[in-house]
């Protein structure tokens, strides 16, 4: 698995105070054009948006681990063959 980009999304800088998109929207774009075996990491202080992202990217057949860095739950989504 190779790691080719990587995003850190924090809810201070949310979509509704600064007129930014939705990190499960940048990230779905990214991930449209992966390659199998590649990867995007993805970390946020904000769990819903965590669960939102995971549950999206699940949803579309990719394979997500997850994992927390005291408050921030980083998110590893791989295309898979």
């Amino acid at each position: 698995m190779r790691i080719v980009a990587r995003y850190s999304f924090s809810r201070d800088d949310s979509c509704h105070k600064m007129g930014l998109r939705h990190p499960a929207y940048i990230l779905m774009e990214h991930l449209q054009r992966l390659a199998p075996g590649e990867a995007v990491e993805a970390a946020t202080d904000d769990a819903d948006w965590a669960l939102t992202i995971e549950t999206i990217a699940k949803a579309a057949g990719f394979k997500v681990e997850k994992r927390a860095e005291g408050p921030v739950a980083v998110l590893l989504i791989q295309k898979i063959l």
